[in-house]
């Protein structure tokens, strides 16, 4: 089981600034935009991949949270409750992926405060809780908004009291106190875009039938969540002592054929649109869904850092618009086929033509994350090394 203490978290800093000196992790800043730790704000969530003029692509893996605490040997319920495990957790996830995983990772002195998805619809009121395994969920089959009345009835959410904002304040207060000042914990911003969060106050199927039948309904919830968005990160701002410059969009649930190209530019990008007016650019725009039909008016946005090209999302349409606009791509591999299940082959072939569809000017990085244990821990670490080995061979060193 892993050792979770004070004296722990002073070693464990000591190696990670060890890791984060080293010649090493130094060369691998090169293919990143690396912002300095004066210079954060909440909606950064990712780092930018640096201009690589047809260049190596740089790649990176992330095991999700249950392979860690295989790997590690920690509690997911203790996870979750206390700080001090977190906090030690994440340290160790740092040095275990120096020294194992040789991808493209930079190695930094700072990490997320991160309760799965549970933020947005607690703090609009959502009930929430946590699972016997502590991982966070969210009650969807009790939905807050019957009716306009209960629009009527909404607040502006308390920054400290509402949802789950008292467990991230003890997380983020116990793990600054705890940690050197050459470390950064990163307070979590409103990330779940318009939709989504419409979909669980409403109910996913409910507000689906409202965008179609009941429009004006669908508009009045959707504007109720933006400014309540907009009061949250206020709040969030003069707490952190931050100038707000971005705001990130994520919007697993928008794709299709969950939302037609027509529904998402009439009813969603408008709004897509004033947000990223309110904050001067959006940072991240995110989907794990498909969203090649969706790419050409997402890139109407004015102001995009990165996009999210996910597994199921045309990387040749998605590097012709958004690369054809400077806007960088992040671009993941499905996980359990490509990566896990695949044979070596298998894994370059795919990446071969990953490849092939990214032209030279494009800035990009290859991501694989959600990496779980889907068999044994001792197999999947080896589909990990193998694809990290076929990634260096295709990607280039």
């Amino acid at each position: 089981m892993m050792e979770v203490n004070r004296d722990r978290v002073k070693a464990l800093m000591d190696q990670v600034r060890g890791i984060h000196e080293g010649a090493e992790n130094q060369a691998r800043a090169r293919f990143w935009q690396i912002f300095p730790h004066e210079r954060w704000e909440p909606a950064l969530i990712r780092t930018l991949p640096a201009p690589r003029e047809g260049g190596k692509i740089p790649f990176v893996v992330e095991p999700a949270l249950a392979m860690w605490s295989e790997i590690l040997g920690f509690d997911t319920v203790a996870y979750y409750q206390d700080p001090l495990t977190y906090l030690t957790a994440q340290l160790e996830m740092k040095i275990y992926h120096a020294r194992h995983f040789k991808d493209d990772t930079y190695i930094d002195k700072s990490f997320r405060i991160l309760f799965a998805a549970l933020l947005e619809g607690t703090v609009m009121g959502m009930p929430f809780g946590f699972t016997e395994e502590g991982h966070p969920w969210l009650d969807y089959a009790h939905p807050l908004v019957q009716s306009p009345e209960d629009l009527e009835r909404m607040e502006p959410p308390d920054f400290h009291q509402c949802g789950i904002m008292p467990l991230i304040h003890r997380f983020y207060t116990e793990m600054t106190e705890a940690l050197g000042d050459d470390f950064l914990v990163k307070f979590p911003d409103w990330l779940m875009g318009p939709f989504g969060v419409a979909c669980e106050l409403r109910g996913f199927d409910k507000f689906l039938m409202d965008l179609l039948l009941n429009p004006e309904f669908a508009q009045q919830l959707l504007r109720a969540i933006v400014e309540a968005r907009k009061s949250w990160q206020a709040e969030c701002d003069r707490f952190l002592g931050v100038e707000r410059t971005r705001g990130v969009l994520g919007n697993d649930d928008v794709y299709c054929p969950t939302l037609s190209p027509a529904l998402y530019r009439d009813m969603i990008l408008p709004l897509e649109m004033d947000l990223c007016e309110h904050y001067g650019g959006i940072f991240y725009w995110h989907s794990c869904g498909d969203t090649t039909k969706l790419i050409g008016d997402i890139a109407r946005i004015p102001v995009l850092d990165l996009f999210h090209c996910g597994p199921w999302t045309d990387v040749a349409k998605a590097s012709q618009t958004m690369g054809g606009q400077g806007i960088p791509l992040e671009i993941c591999v499905e996980p359990v086929d490509k990566v896990q299940r695949a044979t070596p082959e298998e894994q370059r072939r795919h990446l071969q033509d990953i490849v092939e569809q990214i032209p030279d000017h494009v800035e990009c990085y290859v991501k694989v994350d959600s990496l779980e244990v889907i068999r044994d821990l001792p197999t999947e670490l080896a589909a990990i090394q193998s694809w990290i080995d076929v990634a260096r061979e295709v990607l280039g060193r």
